[in-house]
């Protein structure tokens, strides 16, 4: 088409390269929403800045491993812990997931984030006057949360494991409900807001900012494994092999041209889609899968494939 063979042999080789990195891309974006990888993720990361100390084993290969196995299975992971199992048990949380199937939010921003903490800090106040930044100190000193939440629907896997960690526990330290390393923070945090409790509420958003960027790291890390995994598999699937597809391409004018002129009109066809898939910030994405997002993804799965397979002919 360019009057340059070995032009359009690399543009033809760019292009559907492009379509399988796309196919691959749509198919892991399917399994992540059907799985609930964001929410997993989430959960994750909330119980490394609540639960330090509980999260990790003296094997790195083994967390690794366990992280992956937890993203693609459903597994309890609020067993003994339980600053993290009142987070997720608060009304706030529970109300932000869909239902009891999803019970954990895909998203969480940090204003919400301080607002559950401090509730939990200091009880939730009922006699109007004010947080009390007196009483977060000794909820912190303490090791014990101050709001004892009482659970409406039972069926929710966060309360159903809240009211079990609450059952015949013995007096003492197996009481606290704060582990030591997790303390150790927020009263560093509480020192440094020197008592202002909006200060205190500001540096636990921070906190909170923190985590999420390297979350948004630990989702990637994990959706590249899983987009080599589908990568594989799609090569296989359509026989994806460069040398021959390079071959026919150099010799087969038609073809050449055909492929050429796919990647011509498909330039503006997938450039917004690129944009969308490279988005994976856990804090503030607001593209929560609904059911128009999730019909749109299939359709975008659909128009891929169905180009996918012209280029394969």
């Amino acid at each position: 088409m360019f009057n340059n063979v070995a032009l359009d042999v690399v543009i033809g080789l760019v292009f559907i390269f492009l379509l399988y990195s796309l196919l691959a891309s749509i198919i892991q974006e399917i399994i992540a929403t059907k799985l609930a990888f964001r929410s997993k993720i989430l959960e994750k990361a909330i119980l490394r800045m609540l639960e330090d100390g509980k999260t990790t084993s003296s094997l790195p290969l083994l967390d690794s491993l366990k992280g992956f196995y937890k993203l693609i299975f459903r597994s309890n992971n609020l067993k003994n812990k339980k600053f993290g199992t009142a987070f997720y048990a608060h009304p706030l949380i529970k109300y932000l997931a869909e239902d009891n199937w999803f019970s954990k939010p895909d998203y969480l921003n940090a204003k919400n984030f301080s607002k559950i903490i401090i509730d939990l800090l200091h009880g939730i106040d009922s006699d109007f006057k004010g947080t009390n930044i007196l009483k977060i100190k000794d909820s912190i000193d303490s090791g014990i949360l101050k709001e004892n939440l009482k659970a409406v629907d039972k069926e929710n896997p966060a309360n159903k494991e809240y009211d079990k960690q609450r059952q015949g526990v013995p007096a003492g330290d197996s009481e606290k409900e704060i582990n030591s390393e997790t303390k150790l923070f927020l009263q560093s945090l509480l020192a440094e807001s020197k008592g202002d409790i909006e200060k205190f509420k500001l540096l636990l958003e921070n906190w909170f900012d923190d985590t999420m960027q390297r979350a948004t790291g630990w989702y990637k890390r994990y959706t590249q494994y899983i987009l080599v995994i589908i990568g594989f598999i799609l090569a296989i699937t359509f026989n994806v092999d460069t040398i021959a597809i390079a071959k026919i391409l150099s010799k087969d004018d038609k073809a050449r041209d055909q492929i050429v002129q796919m990647a011509i009109e498909g330039n503006e066809k997938y450039k917004s889609m690129v944009d969308r898939y490279r988005s994976g910030n856990m804090s503030d994405r607001q593209d929560t899968m609904t059911e128009e997002n999730d019909t749109l993804l299939n359709k975008t799965y659909q128009l891929i494939m169905d180009d996918a397979n012209k280029s394969s002919k």
